[in-house]
């Protein structure tokens, strides 16, 4: 409900409340003085009429007397004029009304009792009247009986009943004055004013810092409001160019950090890269003096050839490797079915697995549909689970590798519809060496022997998970307490986990 009307509807409550009493007291007033207008007239046409009747008596005149009824029958207000004997009976009536069926005898004898007047209100055939019955006495001094005067009230019920829709008519006339006015002063004076604030502070809110109230179109206390709003403005004018001045000076702060840190990086990178290739030189260039010394035979000169041509493989995968992790391509995300993703990968790995004589064990029910890039997906898993079988290779029996991709994740709250999904790669490993396992994912770390791993194959998989909005995380599985004498070993196993979005209706997690 707006301002306007919750201060016009108390407003207006009241001052219908008010002018119902006033119009309620003021037509009582008026009704009570119009009724002691016309008993007064009809007291004074009592009183004359009383003398000239019995003057009229004491003559024994009766077409004086009826005369008399009849003259003062044409008054306007008066009704009729009776004149009774000392038993109630009628002796003389106004022309224009009917003989009366029952004589107020009662009237008539209670004039006489009490010698005075009586005034009363009754009903003469059906028409209310206001009576006056006084005694007339005779030419000896004795009351020789009564006469009622009527005053109808019709004329001045009907008065009142005009004066009340006057009144009424009045009432709703102020009324509506006083609402027009109320809501014009309150529209002027504070609706619009607020309407000013609320859009000033909508501007405000949104980060228009440059809008601003005029203050003469408000008065008094809106008025001051309206300057410590601007002044707020002000204020905040001020702290936001100092904030952007700052977040400036910071961005560029931050880029030359940046700047240094890349820098940094690929001195790292170039230290490590230069070790890496410097290995595979220098068995070419061991190789080639062997050649140019000219005394070897064929068959040593062919192996000798095989090992340069394997050195620059290698070297050639490093570099290859090292663009990869450098490019990072922009993902073009999508919604993968993960299960079946997985399916074209072990399907890929089969001769591999079977090579290297692992079991696989794995959950291949309907898996949610997740988030990512399924070219970048298929090489992340690959990467992870080539590793996994390389890990085993030298290990005597007891090669497992177990997948499973249809789980809860932690990051999911419990009851709601999958927002992550969890794939997990676990092998039977020897595990990954605590020292190594904080860089990890970092370039040209690797747990392989000798020539056997570049160290860029994880970096590319975490990257590449991390370009989805992913996480990957790896960890070492330890052998239960009991059996961590009988095994010789430390772990049993590492473990990776993938952690991707779920798609938006990708179903929910088992």
């Amino acid at each position: 409900m707006r301002l306007s009307t919750r201060l016009l509807l108390p407003l207006l409550a009241a001052i219908t409340a008010v002018m119902a009493v006033f119009a309620w007291w003021a037509q009582k007033r008026r009704e009570s003085t119009m009724l002691a207008e016309a008993r007064r007239e009809t007291e004074a046409f009592a009183t004359a009429f009383g003398v000239a009747l019995e003057g009229a008596f004491r003559h024994s005149d009766p077409e004086q007397v009826q005369e008399l009824v009849d003259r003062l029958s044409q008054e306007p207000s008066v009704y009729a004029v009776l004149v009774y004997d000392t038993l109630g009976v009628v002796l003389f009536a106004s022309r224009s009304l009917p003989l009366l069926d029952a004589p107020p005898l009662g009237l008539v004898r209670q004039a006489l009792a009490t010698d005075g007047r009586v005034s009363l209100e009754r009903k003469i055939w059906d028409e209310e009247v206001y009576s006056v019955l006084r005694p007339f006495r005779g030419e000896d001094g004795a009351v020789v009986g009564v006469y009622e005067v009527a005053q109808p009230l019709v004329p001045i019920r009907a008065e009142v009943a005009r004066t009340r829709q006057r009144f009424l008519l009045n009432t709703f006339v102020l009324l509506v004055a006083v609402a027009g006015l109320t809501s014009w002063l309150v529209r002027r004076l504070v609706s619009r004013p607020l309407e000013r604030f609320s859009r000033a502070v909508e501007s405000l809110g949104s980060g228009d810092l440059s809008h601003r109230i005029q203050e003469e179109l408000s008065t008094g206390e809106l008025a001051e409001v309206a300057r410590q709003l601007n002044r707020m403005a002000d204020r905040l004018e001020a702290a936001r160019k100092e904030l952007l001045a700052e977040s400036e000076e910071r961005v560029a702060l931050e880029r030359r950090l940046q700047a240094s840190e890349r820098l940094a990086a690929v001195g790292n990178l170039a230290a490590r890269l230069a070790h890496e290739i410097a290995a595979p030189l220098h068995v070419i260039r061991g190789r080639a003096d062997l050649l140019l010394k000219g005394d070897r035979g064929p068959e040593d000169r062919a192996r000798q050839l095989r090992i340069i041509v394997e050195q620059i493989d290698r070297i050639t995968v490093i570099v290859r490797n090292l663009l990869s992790f450098a490019r990072r391509p922009e993902p073009r995300i999508q919604r993968v079915d993960l299960a079946a993703l997985l399916t074209s990968v072990l399907e890929f790995l089969e001769p591999e697995l079977r090579r290297a004589g692992i079991e696989l064990e794995w959950n291949s029910e309907p898996a949610p549909m997740v988030e990512g890039d399924p070219d970048l997906l298929f090489q992340v898993f690959t990467n992870l689970l080539l590793n996994a079988v390389q890990a085993m290779e030298e290990q005597d029996g007891g090669r497992r590798l177990l997948a499973v991709h249809l789980e809860n994740d932690p990051l999911s709250p419990p009851g709601e519809k999958a927002r992550w999904v969890r794939v997990r790669v676990e092998d039977t490993g020897p595990g990954i060496p605590e020292e190594l396992l904080p860089s990890i994912f970092e370039p040209f770390v690797t747990t392989k022997r000798g020539a056997a791993g570049t160290g860029l194959g994880l970096a590319v998989a975490k990257a590449a998970v991390e370009q989805m909005g992913g996480v990957l995380v790896a960890e070492n599985l330890p052998f239960p307490p009991e059996t961590v004498g009988r095994e010789g070993r430390k772990w049993r196993g590492a473990r990776f986990s993938v952690v991707l979005k779920a798609a938006k209706g990708g179903g929910e997690l088992g």
